[in-house]
Protein backbone atom coordinates (compact mmCIF):
# COMPACT_ATOMS: atom_id res chain seq x y z
CA UNK A 1 0.00 0.00 0.00
CA UNK A 2 1.22 3.51 -0.77
CA UNK A 3 1.62 6.19 1.86
CA UNK A 4 0.92 9.78 0.67
CA UNK A 5 3.13 11.39 3.35
CA UNK A 6 6.75 12.25 2.47
CA UNK A 7 8.00 9.88 5.21
CA UNK A 8 5.33 7.22 4.68
CA UNK A 9 7.35 4.00 5.11
CA UNK A 10 9.07 5.26 8.26
CA UNK A 11 5.82 6.50 9.76
CA UNK A 12 4.07 3.22 9.00
CA UNK A 13 6.92 1.19 10.55
CA UNK A 14 6.87 3.40 13.60
CA UNK A 15 3.11 2.93 14.00
CA UNK A 16 3.55 -0.83 13.71
CA UNK A 17 6.22 -0.80 16.41
CA UNK A 18 3.97 1.25 18.71
CA UNK A 19 1.08 -1.15 18.09
CA UNK A 20 3.26 -4.19 18.86
CA UNK A 21 4.57 -2.58 22.05
CA UNK A 22 1.01 -1.74 23.16
CA UNK A 23 -0.11 -5.31 22.52
CA UNK A 24 2.83 -6.68 24.51
CA UNK A 25 2.04 -4.36 27.41
CA UNK A 26 -1.62 -5.41 27.40
CA UNK A 27 -0.62 -9.07 27.31
CA UNK A 28 1.67 -8.65 30.33
CA UNK A 29 -1.15 -7.10 32.36
CA UNK A 30 -3.21 -10.31 32.08
CA UNK A 31 -2.04 -13.16 34.30
CA UNK A 32 -2.31 -16.31 32.17
CA UNK A 33 -1.16 -19.51 33.88
CA UNK A 34 1.71 -21.31 32.22
CA UNK A 35 0.65 -24.90 31.49
CA UNK A 36 2.96 -27.74 32.55
CA UNK A 37 2.46 -31.43 31.87
CA UNK A 38 1.17 -33.53 34.82
CA UNK A 39 4.01 -35.39 36.51
CA UNK A 40 4.45 -37.85 39.36
CA UNK A 41 7.91 -36.48 40.17
CA UNK A 42 7.87 -32.78 41.10
CA UNK A 43 10.42 -30.29 39.85
CA UNK A 44 13.07 -29.84 42.53
CA UNK A 45 14.13 -26.55 44.10
CA UNK A 46 16.67 -24.81 41.93
CA UNK A 47 14.81 -25.58 38.71
CA UNK A 48 11.30 -24.42 39.65
CA UNK A 49 9.41 -22.23 37.20
CA UNK A 50 9.86 -19.27 39.56
CA UNK A 51 13.62 -19.84 39.26
CA UNK A 52 13.55 -20.37 35.51
CA UNK A 53 11.39 -17.27 34.92
CA UNK A 54 11.14 -14.78 37.79
CA UNK A 55 8.34 -12.93 35.97
CA UNK A 56 5.98 -15.91 35.63
CA UNK A 57 2.98 -15.01 37.79
CA UNK A 58 0.84 -18.15 37.46
CA UNK A 59 1.11 -21.80 36.45
CA UNK A 60 -1.30 -24.68 35.87
CA UNK A 61 0.07 -27.81 37.53
CA UNK A 62 -0.97 -30.85 39.56
CA UNK A 63 -1.02 -31.70 43.28
CA UNK A 64 1.59 -34.41 43.95
CA UNK A 65 1.05 -34.82 47.70
CA UNK A 66 -0.82 -33.24 50.62
CA UNK A 67 -0.02 -33.85 54.29
CA UNK A 68 -1.16 -32.21 57.57
CA UNK A 69 1.45 -29.75 58.81
CA UNK A 70 2.94 -30.52 62.22
CA UNK A 71 2.22 -27.86 64.83
CA UNK A 72 5.15 -28.67 67.12
CA UNK A 73 6.15 -25.03 67.57
CA UNK A 74 2.75 -24.09 68.97
CA UNK A 75 2.93 -26.86 71.58
CA UNK A 76 6.50 -26.17 72.74
CA UNK A 77 6.74 -26.73 76.54
CA UNK A 78 8.01 -24.23 79.06
CA UNK A 79 6.81 -21.11 77.24
CA UNK A 80 4.56 -18.33 78.51
CA UNK A 81 2.93 -17.74 81.90
CA UNK A 82 2.26 -20.60 84.28
CA UNK A 83 -0.11 -21.20 87.18
CA UNK A 84 -3.69 -20.24 87.81
CA UNK A 85 -5.02 -17.42 85.72
CA UNK A 86 -2.40 -17.88 83.01
CA UNK A 87 -3.74 -17.23 79.53
CA UNK A 88 -4.15 -20.38 77.47
CA UNK A 89 -3.15 -19.75 73.85
CA UNK A 90 -5.73 -20.76 71.27
CA UNK A 91 -4.93 -23.94 69.35
CA UNK A 92 -3.19 -23.28 66.04
CA UNK A 93 -5.33 -23.35 62.92
CA UNK A 94 -4.80 -26.52 60.88
CA UNK A 95 -2.44 -26.25 57.93
CA UNK A 96 -1.35 -28.59 55.15
CA UNK A 97 1.93 -29.03 53.29
CA UNK A 98 1.35 -29.49 49.58
CA UNK A 99 3.92 -30.52 46.97
CA UNK A 100 3.14 -29.53 43.38
CA UNK A 101 4.44 -30.61 40.01
CA UNK A 102 5.90 -27.12 39.57
CA UNK A 103 5.34 -23.70 41.07
CA UNK A 104 5.71 -19.96 40.62
CA UNK A 105 5.93 -19.52 44.41
CA UNK A 106 9.53 -19.19 45.57
CA UNK A 107 10.51 -21.21 48.67
CA UNK A 108 12.44 -19.23 51.28
CA UNK A 109 16.18 -19.39 50.70
CA UNK A 110 19.36 -17.40 50.23
CA UNK A 111 18.11 -14.65 52.54
CA UNK A 112 15.01 -14.04 50.42
CA UNK A 113 11.63 -14.65 52.11
CA UNK A 114 9.21 -17.09 50.52
CA UNK A 115 6.46 -15.95 48.22
CA UNK A 116 2.76 -15.99 49.02
CA UNK A 117 -0.23 -16.55 46.78
CA UNK A 118 -2.96 -19.10 46.13
CA UNK A 119 -2.96 -22.75 45.09
CA UNK A 120 -6.23 -23.93 43.60
CA UNK A 121 -7.90 -20.90 45.19
CA UNK A 122 -6.54 -21.80 48.66
CA UNK A 123 -4.34 -19.25 50.43
CA UNK A 124 -0.65 -20.16 50.61
CA UNK A 125 1.08 -18.37 53.48
CA UNK A 126 4.63 -19.59 52.86
CA UNK A 127 6.75 -22.08 50.93
CA UNK A 128 9.62 -24.08 52.45
CA UNK A 129 12.47 -25.96 50.80
CA UNK A 130 12.44 -29.34 52.55
CA UNK A 131 15.02 -31.79 51.22
CA UNK A 132 14.90 -30.15 47.82
CA UNK A 133 11.10 -30.10 47.49
CA UNK A 134 8.98 -26.94 47.62
CA UNK A 135 6.35 -27.51 50.31
CA UNK A 136 3.47 -25.05 50.13
CA UNK A 137 1.78 -24.28 53.45
CA UNK A 138 -1.97 -24.04 52.79
CA UNK A 139 -5.00 -23.25 54.92
CA UNK A 140 -7.01 -26.17 53.44
CA UNK A 141 -6.15 -29.58 51.97
CA UNK A 142 -6.06 -30.45 48.28
CA UNK A 143 -6.57 -33.88 46.78
CA UNK A 144 -3.42 -35.40 45.19
CA UNK A 145 -3.78 -35.65 41.44
CA UNK A 146 -5.97 -32.54 41.27
CA UNK A 147 -5.14 -29.98 38.57
CA UNK A 148 -4.69 -26.54 40.11
CA UNK A 149 -3.72 -22.99 39.14
CA UNK A 150 -0.97 -21.44 41.24
CA UNK A 151 -1.19 -17.64 41.36
CA UNK A 152 1.59 -15.47 42.76
CA UNK A 153 1.23 -12.44 45.04
CA UNK A 154 3.13 -10.32 42.53
CA UNK A 155 3.59 -7.06 44.49
CA UNK A 156 5.27 -9.01 47.33
CA UNK A 157 7.53 -10.88 44.88
CA UNK A 158 8.43 -7.75 42.93
CA UNK A 159 9.47 -6.00 46.15
CA UNK A 160 11.49 -8.96 47.48
CA UNK A 161 13.10 -9.46 44.09
CA UNK A 162 14.17 -5.82 43.89
CA UNK A 163 15.80 -5.85 47.32
CA UNK A 164 17.55 -9.16 46.58
CA UNK A 165 18.83 -8.02 43.19
CA UNK A 166 20.05 -4.73 44.66
CA UNK A 167 22.03 -6.70 47.24
CA UNK A 168 23.81 -8.63 44.47
CA UNK A 169 24.57 -5.38 42.68
CA UNK A 170 25.91 -3.61 45.77
CA UNK A 171 27.92 -6.67 46.79
CA UNK A 172 29.57 -6.88 43.37
CA UNK A 173 30.53 -3.20 43.36
CA UNK A 174 31.91 -3.24 46.93
CA UNK A 175 34.00 -6.33 46.14
CA UNK A 176 35.38 -4.96 42.88
CA UNK A 177 36.00 -1.44 44.18
CA UNK A 178 37.44 -2.08 47.65
CA UNK A 179 37.80 -5.85 47.97
CA UNK A 180 35.14 -6.02 50.70
CA UNK A 181 33.25 -9.31 50.92
CA UNK A 182 29.59 -9.37 51.92
CA UNK A 183 29.46 -11.55 55.04
CA UNK A 184 25.65 -11.52 55.41
CA UNK A 185 22.54 -9.70 54.30
CA UNK A 186 18.94 -9.31 55.45
CA UNK A 187 15.68 -8.33 53.78
CA UNK A 188 13.43 -6.43 56.19
CA UNK A 189 9.86 -5.15 55.97
CA UNK A 190 10.99 -1.54 55.47
CA UNK A 191 14.75 -1.63 54.83
CA UNK A 192 17.39 -4.21 53.95
CA UNK A 193 21.09 -4.43 54.73
CA UNK A 194 24.30 -6.00 53.53
CA UNK A 195 27.13 -6.55 55.99
CA UNK A 196 30.57 -5.74 54.59
CA UNK A 197 33.71 -7.29 56.05
CA UNK A 198 35.34 -4.01 57.01
CA UNK A 199 35.37 -2.10 60.32
CA UNK A 200 35.08 1.24 58.53
CA UNK A 201 32.83 2.45 55.72
CA UNK A 202 32.99 6.21 55.30
CA UNK A 203 30.32 8.64 54.01
CA UNK A 204 32.44 9.11 50.88
CA UNK A 205 32.39 5.35 50.27
CA UNK A 206 28.62 5.36 50.77
CA UNK A 207 28.25 8.08 48.13
CA UNK A 208 30.52 6.25 45.67
CA UNK A 209 28.75 2.91 46.16
CA UNK A 210 25.33 4.49 45.68
CA UNK A 211 26.43 6.40 42.58
CA UNK A 212 27.93 3.32 40.90
CA UNK A 213 24.87 1.22 41.73
CA UNK A 214 22.55 3.75 40.11
CA UNK A 215 24.81 4.01 37.07
CA UNK A 216 24.37 0.24 36.69
CA UNK A 217 20.60 0.70 37.03
CA UNK A 218 20.59 3.30 34.25
CA UNK A 219 22.75 1.04 32.07
CA UNK A 220 20.09 -1.69 32.15
CA UNK A 221 22.55 -4.52 32.70
CA UNK A 222 21.11 -7.91 31.71
CA UNK A 223 20.57 -10.50 34.48
CA UNK A 224 20.13 -14.19 33.64
CA UNK A 225 20.22 -17.60 35.35
CA UNK A 226 22.13 -20.66 34.13
CA UNK A 227 22.58 -24.17 35.46
CA UNK A 228 25.83 -26.10 35.90
CA UNK A 229 27.14 -29.35 37.33
CA UNK A 230 28.50 -29.54 40.86
CA UNK A 231 31.90 -30.49 39.46
CA UNK A 232 32.05 -27.43 37.21
CA UNK A 233 31.15 -25.14 40.12
CA UNK A 234 33.61 -26.75 42.54
CA UNK A 235 36.46 -26.71 40.00
CA UNK A 236 35.85 -23.12 38.89
CA UNK A 237 34.88 -24.03 35.33
CA UNK A 238 31.85 -21.72 35.22
CA UNK A 239 32.73 -18.52 33.31
CA UNK A 240 32.90 -15.52 35.66
CA UNK A 241 32.34 -17.58 38.83
CA UNK A 242 35.13 -17.44 41.37
CA UNK A 243 36.31 -20.84 42.61
CA UNK A 244 35.28 -21.14 46.24
CA UNK A 245 37.75 -22.27 48.92
CA UNK A 246 35.04 -24.65 50.13
CA UNK A 247 33.30 -27.14 47.83
CA UNK A 248 29.52 -27.38 47.75
CA UNK A 249 28.11 -29.63 50.49
CA UNK A 250 27.42 -33.28 49.56
CA UNK A 251 23.66 -32.64 49.87
CA UNK A 252 23.86 -30.46 46.74
CA UNK A 253 23.62 -32.82 43.77
CA UNK A 254 22.95 -30.28 41.04
CA UNK A 255 22.34 -28.86 38.63
CA UNK A 256 23.52 -25.71 40.42
CA UNK A 257 21.82 -22.42 39.60
CA UNK A 258 24.13 -19.49 38.81
CA UNK A 259 23.04 -15.87 38.38
CA UNK A 260 25.03 -13.55 36.11
CA UNK A 261 24.84 -9.77 36.07
CA UNK A 262 26.45 -9.17 32.70
CA UNK A 263 29.96 -7.80 33.20
CA UNK A 264 29.37 -7.19 36.93
CA UNK A 265 28.85 -10.36 38.92
CA UNK A 266 28.43 -14.13 38.70
CA UNK A 267 27.30 -16.10 41.75
CA UNK A 268 25.48 -19.23 42.78
CA UNK A 269 22.00 -18.22 43.97
CA UNK A 270 18.58 -19.81 44.38
CA UNK A 271 16.60 -16.55 44.65
CA UNK A 272 14.55 -14.58 42.16
CA UNK A 273 16.13 -11.69 40.26
CA UNK A 274 15.11 -8.89 37.92
CA UNK A 275 15.75 -9.50 34.21
CA UNK A 276 17.57 -6.17 33.96
CA UNK A 277 19.05 -3.79 36.52
CA UNK A 278 16.83 -1.11 34.96
CA UNK A 279 13.87 -2.80 36.70
CA UNK A 280 15.37 -1.73 40.04
CA UNK A 281 14.45 1.88 39.18
CA UNK A 282 16.81 3.25 41.86
CA UNK A 283 18.94 2.23 44.85
CA UNK A 284 19.24 4.45 47.93
CA UNK A 285 21.77 3.84 50.71
CA UNK A 286 20.47 5.07 54.08
CA UNK A 287 23.09 4.69 56.79
CA UNK A 288 25.91 2.53 58.18
CA UNK A 289 25.74 0.56 61.43
CA UNK A 290 28.83 -0.92 63.11
CA UNK A 291 28.57 -4.66 63.87
CA UNK A 292 31.51 -6.55 65.46
CA UNK A 293 34.29 -5.55 63.12
CA UNK A 294 31.96 -5.20 60.15
CA UNK A 295 29.71 -2.51 58.69
CA UNK A 296 26.04 -2.93 57.89
CA UNK A 297 24.90 -0.77 54.98
CA UNK A 298 21.14 -0.20 55.10
CA UNK A 299 19.40 0.42 51.79
CA UNK A 300 16.14 0.43 49.84
CA UNK A 301 15.54 -0.31 46.16
CA UNK A 302 12.74 -0.33 43.60
CA UNK A 303 9.34 0.84 44.77
CA UNK A 304 10.63 1.28 48.31
CA UNK A 305 12.65 4.31 47.19
CA UNK A 306 9.53 6.12 45.99
CA UNK A 307 7.58 4.99 49.07
CA UNK A 308 10.31 6.23 51.42
CA UNK A 309 10.58 9.54 49.58
CA UNK A 310 6.82 10.04 49.85
CA UNK A 311 6.58 9.22 53.56
CA UNK A 312 9.65 11.33 54.34
CA UNK A 313 8.21 14.30 52.47
CA UNK A 314 4.86 13.95 54.28
CA UNK A 315 6.56 13.92 57.70
CA UNK A 316 8.70 16.88 56.72
CA UNK A 317 5.64 18.83 55.54
CA UNK A 318 3.75 18.04 58.75
CA UNK A 319 6.69 19.09 60.91
CA UNK A 320 7.13 22.30 58.92
CA UNK A 321 3.44 23.08 59.41
CA UNK A 322 3.68 22.55 63.17
CA UNK A 323 6.77 24.77 63.36
CA UNK A 324 5.28 27.41 61.02
CA UNK A 325 8.23 27.48 58.63
CA UNK A 326 8.86 26.32 55.06
CA UNK A 327 10.37 22.83 54.80
CA UNK A 328 13.61 24.34 53.54
CA UNK A 329 14.05 26.19 56.85
CA UNK A 330 13.39 23.25 59.22
CA UNK A 331 17.04 22.81 60.20
CA UNK A 332 17.50 26.51 60.90
CA UNK A 333 14.37 26.56 63.07
CA UNK A 334 15.51 23.42 64.90
CA UNK A 335 18.90 24.99 65.65
CA UNK A 336 17.19 28.15 66.89
CA UNK A 337 14.82 26.19 69.15
CA UNK A 338 17.67 24.06 70.48
CA UNK A 339 19.65 27.20 71.36
CA UNK A 340 16.64 28.70 73.12
CA UNK A 341 16.03 25.45 75.01
CA UNK A 342 19.60 25.54 76.35
CA UNK A 343 19.15 29.16 77.42
CA UNK A 344 15.83 28.38 79.13
CA UNK A 345 17.31 25.40 80.94
CA UNK A 346 20.22 27.51 82.17
CA UNK A 347 17.82 30.22 83.38
CA UNK A 348 15.57 27.65 85.07
CA UNK A 349 18.51 26.16 86.97
CA UNK A 350 19.58 29.62 88.10
CA UNK A 351 16.07 30.42 89.35
CA UNK A 352 15.84 27.04 91.08
CA UNK A 353 19.10 27.73 92.91
CA UNK A 354 17.70 31.09 94.11
CA UNK A 355 14.50 29.40 95.32
CA UNK A 356 16.56 26.78 97.20
CA UNK A 357 18.53 29.58 98.91
CA UNK A 358 15.43 31.57 99.90
CA UNK A 359 13.47 28.48 100.99
CA UNK A 360 16.45 27.25 102.97
CA UNK A 361 16.65 30.53 104.86
CA UNK A 362 12.94 30.31 105.76
CA UNK A 363 13.32 26.71 106.97
CA UNK A 364 16.33 27.62 109.13
CA UNK A 365 14.23 30.30 110.80
CA UNK A 366 11.60 27.68 111.64
CA UNK A 367 14.29 25.45 113.12
CA UNK A 368 15.60 28.40 115.16
CA UNK A 369 12.04 28.96 116.44
CA UNK A 370 11.95 25.42 117.83
CA UNK A 371 10.29 23.38 115.06
CA UNK A 372 11.89 19.96 114.69
CA UNK A 373 9.76 18.31 111.95
CA UNK A 374 9.57 20.25 108.71
CA UNK A 375 7.67 19.41 105.50
CA UNK A 376 7.96 21.18 102.17
CA UNK A 377 5.96 20.27 99.06
CA UNK A 378 6.70 21.67 95.59
CA UNK A 379 4.28 20.49 92.86
CA UNK A 380 6.57 21.33 89.94
CA UNK A 381 9.99 20.57 91.45
CA UNK A 382 12.22 17.82 90.07
CA UNK A 383 14.49 15.37 91.88
CA UNK A 384 17.50 17.69 91.58
CA UNK A 385 15.61 20.49 93.36
CA UNK A 386 14.55 18.15 96.18
CA UNK A 387 18.10 16.90 96.73
CA UNK A 388 19.57 20.42 96.60
CA UNK A 389 17.13 21.74 99.21
CA UNK A 390 17.80 18.83 101.57
CA UNK A 391 21.56 19.21 101.15
CA UNK A 392 21.40 22.96 101.94
CA UNK A 393 19.93 22.17 105.38
CA UNK A 394 22.18 19.27 106.40
CA UNK A 395 24.17 21.24 108.98
CA UNK A 396 21.15 23.13 110.36
CA UNK A 397 19.16 19.91 110.78
CA UNK A 398 22.08 18.20 112.51
CA UNK A 399 22.53 21.06 114.99
CA UNK A 400 18.80 21.24 115.77
CA UNK A 401 18.34 17.46 115.64
CA UNK A 402 15.44 18.03 113.28
CA UNK A 403 13.87 16.20 110.35
CA UNK A 404 12.98 17.52 106.90
CA UNK A 405 10.59 15.84 104.44
CA UNK A 406 10.67 17.30 100.95
CA UNK A 407 8.07 16.05 98.48
CA UNK A 408 7.54 16.94 94.84
CA UNK A 409 4.82 15.95 92.41
CA UNK A 410 1.45 16.95 90.96
CA UNK A 411 -0.72 15.17 93.52
CA UNK A 412 -1.17 12.53 96.19
CA UNK A 413 0.62 9.26 95.52
CA UNK A 414 2.79 10.68 92.73
CA UNK A 415 6.26 12.23 92.62
CA UNK A 416 9.48 11.96 94.60
CA UNK A 417 10.53 12.63 98.19
CA UNK A 418 13.61 12.98 100.32
CA UNK A 419 13.83 12.57 104.11
CA UNK A 420 16.77 14.34 105.73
Amino acid sequence: ASDPSPRGPRTTARRLLIAVAAAQTAARSVVTPVAVAPMATPVRCGELLCQRDSYARAVSTVVVSCEPRAAAAAAAPGKGKKGKGAAVPPPPLPEWEVVLGDTVLFPEGGGQPSDAGTVGGVQCSRVDNVDGLARHVLSAPLEPGTAVDVVLDWPRREDNMAQHSAQHLLTAIALRKWGYDTTSWGLGDATSFLELGTPEFTPLMMAELEAEANEAVKAGTAVAPSWHSVADVNEGRVPGLRKSSKPLPPSVTGPVRVITYDGLDTNTCCGTHVHSTARLQAVKLLRVERAKGACRVLYVAGGRVVSLLGSTFERSALLASKMSVPQEELLERYDENARKAVEHERAAKSLAAEVVTLLGQALRCRLDNGERALHVHRPAADADFVKALAASLDEALAEAQGLLLVTAGPGAGEGTFTLA
